[in-house]
């Protein structure tokens, strides 16, 4: 999501499903009703318009194409076309920067004057390059632009606002990555059903025999990366990963180990482990985890006021006027910079 980077999917996929015409448990959602020909949706009243959302489609059409190339609409992605693909995200990017209006409108939080400033220099910059041809096909005037530009930083500026004063402490051993390769073998199977069958007691017994073997071969000097790569059940043998991504029992030997050490045998639902630690701390890793930690007591505070917020609004969406655009349409219409001045 080009608006929402901080926040979950899980936020924006209720209006993803709002929009796309899906009733959620508690909220009221009607359909074309009350809009006018230019309203692509309504958020409790707050329409978007279309001029609102051809700055959008329009930049991300020619960014896909300068990258791409033309054809790549009629790809297939996910049972849609790239096309629809990309009208979807521009339709929730869309539905979140509103609902993001509206919350500032609750939380009474709003640009200063120097912020506003920003946003009129950043929409003259953008209209200005605008050819005549784009902007009659986008029906936009440099109004609406500046309208645009300051509900994207007003939305940024609510998250902002309402996760100041989280700033959760976490420790270096919190936020710890190590790095580890491992030998697998599984003890079930899935059947043809797609159900899980267990190894008989006598079938794990066999297979701990074999892994027992293997560890007698690598204690006596055998390469480990060789010997795992030639015998696990798992996709990968190298592990990168920090606390609680884990099965339990091989999280909890693994990160008691230091570099270089083989463990024993692993007993775990799934099956036997062995492992080696290759690095019992990845410093560089360790702080881009603790950063991400940290954003993610973010998220989560500011959905604990999102969510509940979103959960009795109301919403309108205009399918005739969606559907009716289309990225062919748009071949003499070359703009792509609407993001970038954004950022």
């Amino acid at each position: 999501m080009r608006i929402g980077k901080k926040m979950k999917a899980a936020a924006v996929a209720v209006f993803a499903l709002l929009l796309a015409g899906c009733s959620c448990a508690g909220k009221n959602v009607y359909f074309s009703t009350g809009l006018s020909k230019n309203d692509v949706f309504k958020i409790n009243g707050s329409p978007c318009k279309l001029s609102e959302s051809m700055l959008f489609l329009t930049s991300e059409k020619n960014l896909y194409e300068n990258s791409y190339g033309s054809e790549i609409w009629t790809k297939d992605i996910a049972g849609m076309t790239f096309e629809e693909y990309v009208k979807n995200n521009v339709k929730s990017d869309l539905a979140e920067m509103k609902t993001m209006t509206l919350l500032a409108r609750e939380k009474k939080i709003k640009l200063t004057e120097e912020e506003l400033q920003k946003t009129r220099q950043i929409a003259e910059t953008y209209y200005n390059g605008l050819s005549p041809a784009e902007i009659e096909y986008m029906n936009v005037k440099q109004d609406t632009v500046e309208d645009v530009y300051q509900q994207y930083y007003l939305a940024k500026k609510v998250y902002n606002e309402l996760t100041r004063e989280v700033n959760p402490e976490i420790s270096d051993a919190d936020a710890k990555i190590i790095k580890v390769q491992g030998i697998y073998a599984k003890t079930y199977v899935i059947n043809h059903e797609g159900q899980r069958i267990e190894y008989t007691d006598e079938e794990k017994g066999r297979v701990r025999s074999d892994m027992e073997e293997l560890l007698q071969e690598i204690n006596n000097g055998g390469d480990f990366t060789t010997i795992a790569s030639n015998h696990t059940d798992a996709g990968q043998v190298e592990y990168q990963f920090g606390k609680g991504e884990m099965i339990t029992e091989f999280e909890t030997a693994a990160f008691g180990m230091t570099a270089g050490q083989v463990s024993g045998i692993i007993d775990t639902p799934d099956g036997y482990y062995i492992i080696k630690c290759l690095s019992d701390y990845m410093e560089a890793e360790t702080q881009v985890h603790k950063q991400q930690m940290i954003q993610d007591a973010k998220d989560k505070a500011f959905l604990d006021i999102y969510d509940p917020f979103i959960a009795d609004l109301t919403s309108e969406f205009n399918d005739e006027l969606w559907d009716s655009i289309n990225f062919s349409d748009m071949k003499d219409i070359k703009v792509s910079n609407f993001y970038e001045l954004m950022e």
